[in-house]
């Protein structure tokens, strides 16, 4: 599938300022501005993957899994705070299935997310790359990973789990965890807006990443950005159904690490893995 992907340019700017965006307006502030991202356009081509059992972790920072889950479309919309703890549960029962060279696995997030009406079109005309809605999250259409390596940012700013504070601090300094996403469409099968991956091993980690500052109404979080680079090479699951996870590593603890019919809606769920 040919398409464009959208960077963050290789500029000057980014050599004394950091990069930074926000998904909330600010326009009552003078001289404020959303971001200073800028975006550069470049075409690409998507490799449908064929053999979901290929992809490793470990090695290229994303897998798939295939498993059922019990999680209702229209309910996660309407009560996201009830339905969240029993996910969170199914999601990290199918991990520890899944994984077992963890002996712990934390969730600490659920995002849902929601393509409005006029996308991807709209993004295209705008310096930043995500709308805000107070309903649910719209789609990132920039080249991105959720987190940095830097550990004081992921350590603790999203936890609303107090009693780990301790245990992640001790595992992050052993580098002994994994901080990653398990995506899937809430419904399926869907090939709107479907989830590109960009294989780890096709990225230069000192020439291609970018650290940006996230401002959320309630958080300040930081992720990493991509730079173009013609050695990456991107994939996508064709038809994509509600039982085929997507888990690709945000963050390691070690320090390397690794996302027709109706629009797309999308579940997410991040966790921390201990080893």
């Amino acid at each position: 599938m040919d398409t464009r992907i959208r960077y963050l340019s290789r500029s000057p700017l980014f050599e004394t300022d950091k990069a930074f965006s926000t998904d909330f307006p600010v326009d009552h502030v003078e001289g404020a501005r959303r971001t200073n991202h800028e975006a550069e356009h470049r075409p690409m081509s998507i490799t449908a993957v064929e053999d979901p059992s290929h992809w490793e972790l470990d090695v290229h920072g994303f897998c798939f899994v295939h498993a059922k889950t019990d999680l209702a479309a229209d309910n996660v919309y309407k009560n996201k705070k009830e339905v969240q703890a029993a996910y969170w549960y199914e999601i990290e029962a199918i991990l520890h299935k899944s994984f077992p060279q963890y002996s712990r696995i934390e969730s600490f997030d659920l995002t849902v997310n929601g393509a409005g009406p006029g996308l991807p079109g709209i993004l295209a005309h705008r310096t930043r790359s995500r709308g805000y809605r107070d309903e649910y999250e719209q789609p990132s259409s920039t080249a991105h990973c959720n987190y940095s390596q830097n550990e004081g940012y992921w350590k603790d700013k999203d936890f609303d789990l107090l009693k780990l504070d301790c245990l992640l601090s001790l595992f992050c300094h052993l580098k002994l965890m994994n901080e990653h996403s398990i995506w899937r469409p809430l419904r399926g099968p869907t090939d709107d807006w479907p989830l590109a991956i960009c294989d780890y091993t096709t990225i230069d980690l000192d020439e291609d990443i970018r650290l940006s500052d996230s401002i959320r109404r309630d958080l300040v979080s930081e992720a990493s950005l991509l730079h173009h680079n013609p050695t990456h090479r991107w994939y996508y699951l064709k038809d994509q159904g509600v039982g085929d996870l997507l888990v690709f590593r945000n963050a390691n603890a070690r320090g390397k690490g690794a996302r027709k019919g109706p629009p797309r809606e999308s579940v997410e769920v991040r966790v921390v893995a201990f080893y």
